[in-house]
């Protein structure tokens, strides 16, 4: 029963509709909805349709759902709904099958593996921005994507990725992407099935997008000489992941899986919450300056893997734009049994949301949330509770990739800033628009060369 303090159930959040409930307000102004909902604590109620979904504002509660308690939980409609884009693969799977791939695939996302993609992550990084011209407008959201699905492409596929297959896969991803995302929203689970235009562009785009991973594996599997060199790729070192105890290798579904999840997962999060570092760098010209000086003191060009630790300001501008303009979505898990939660009781079955937007920008957790500040990150400050910083989730469920994405933030972010200046456009108004990610859309920078560091 819930105690004599609380209500009998949860506050509902305010603009629920007849039928479909918040869907509309997540569709129309997903980022203002989330914001909305950090005014309660420590759980507020939403509907996706007609049944409520419940949103947890405590970080307390989301450690016990994704960690201390995950038992409990599984997985909710959302990765439902993912499944016929995703398959089985990391990001949808669950039980024994979800521990016998992780086990698989952790090893490409070894630290050490990792540093061996720097090399490949620094020199794309430079190559895009030895591209631009001073005085040049580029749209750093569309630059950031394209820079991170090839670093993600680069480090899964090595040579093994012609510019066929790239461009295919460059192309069918956005689509792909936006389409998981209304799929999701979905409260009929009807949208989907109508012959729309939308819908047979994604329909097209998703088709593509198989074909080219499957033609890629095959290749990879018939090109044993390449495999024998021991390139670094992701790729390579799934196909030769073996588990411990059947000796079983991955079959070419399990691999295409796995793949299109890494591809997915690796692509719009990194690149939302690089567009959104560059975006709040431009705001804010003295921690831009601070962040080049810091380059300039302790970072040799092109940069090293042994570099990165001794990027501490640049580490906290990447670890801020995590919280303030988190570029990851909602998360839904389901009840497996009856349980308790913020004094109230749930039956099973109940689906619980967690967006890290929402714990991110909680002002309990977070003195003056909406400012951009790098140095509340500083250790002398008093750290966040736990559970209130998930930029990729926790528990046995945190996103395998978790370290690759700092990793690229980190350097892409130093690499650029190394060589540019990135300012507001004159006129541009940036807002944040929610796809399968948050990302800032209308984002118009002027490149200019950077002066000397004092």
């Amino acid at each position: 029963m819930p105690t004599a303090s609380r209500p009998p159930a949860p506050p509902v959040a305010p603009g629920r509709l007849p039928l479909i409930g918040h869907a509309l307000a997540l569709w129309r102004r997903p980022l203002e909805f989330l914001d909305s909902l950090t005014a309660y604590d420590p759980i507020v109620a939403t509907h996706l349709g007609p049944k409520p979904s419940y949103v947890l504002t405590g970080p307390d509660l989301v450690h016990r759902v994704l960690v201390t308690e995950a038992a409990n939980y599984a997985k909710g409609r959302s990765f439902d709904k993912l499944r016929p884009y995703l398959g089985n693969g990391l990001a949808t799977s669950e039980g024994a099958f979800h521990l016998r791939q992780r086990r698989l695939v952790q090893p490409a996302f070894h630290h050490q593996q990792i540093a061996h993609y720097v090399d490949t992550m620094a020199r794309l990084a430079a190559e895009r921005a030895d591209s631009w011209r001073p005085g040049q407008v580029v749209d750093v959201t569309r630059q950031m994507l394209e820079l991170s699905l090839a670093i993600v492409t680069s480090t899964l596929f090595s040579t093994s990725l012609d510019a066929s297959a790239a461009a295919e896969i460059r192309h069918a991803m956005p689509v792909v992407l936006h389409g998981m995302y209304t799929r999701v929203l979905d409260p009929t689970n009807l949208w989907h099935r109508l012959p729309t235009p939308g819908n047979r562009r994604l329909a097209d785009a998703h088709d593509r997008l198989r074909r080219a991973i499957d033609h890629l594996i095959h290749a990879d599997r018939a090109d044993r000489a390449d495999r024998a060199s021991g390139r670094p790729d992701l790729l390579s070192m799934l196909l030769q992941a073996r588990d411990a105890d059947s000796g079983e290798a991955m079959t070419d579904r399990q691999l295409h899986d796995e793949l299109i999840t890494l591809l997915v997962a690796g692509t719009e999060t990194a690149a939302g919450g690089l567009a959104w570092l560059f975006h709040e760098l431009g705001r804010h010209p003295h921690l831009d300056r601070r962040l080049h000086q810091e380059l300039h003191d302790h970072a040799v060009l092109p940069l090293t893997a042994d570099q990165l630790p001794r990027l501490g300001h640049t580490r906290r501008v990447v670890d801020e734009a995590l919280r303030m303009r988190n570029p990851g979505g909602i998360t839904i898990r389901r009840a497996i049994t009856d349980v308790e939660l913020g004094g109230y009781r749930f039956r099973e079955g109940t689906e619980f949301i967690f967006s890290a937007l929402v714990l991110h920008r909680n002002p309990r957790h977070f003195p003056h949330p909406l400012r951009f500040d790098p140095d509340r990150w500083l250790p002398d400050r008093p750290p966040a509770p736990r559970g209130a910083f998930v930029p990729f989730g926790a528990g046995h469920h945190l996103c395998i990739g978790e370290s690759f994405a700092r990793t690229e933030m980190l350097t892409v972010a130093a690499t650029v800033a190394s060589r540019w200046r990135l300012t507001p456009a004159p006129g541009a108004r940036v807002r944040g628009v929610m796809t399968s990610t948050n990302h800032p859309d209308n984002l118009l920078m002027t490149v200019e060369p950077r002066p000397a560091p004092d």
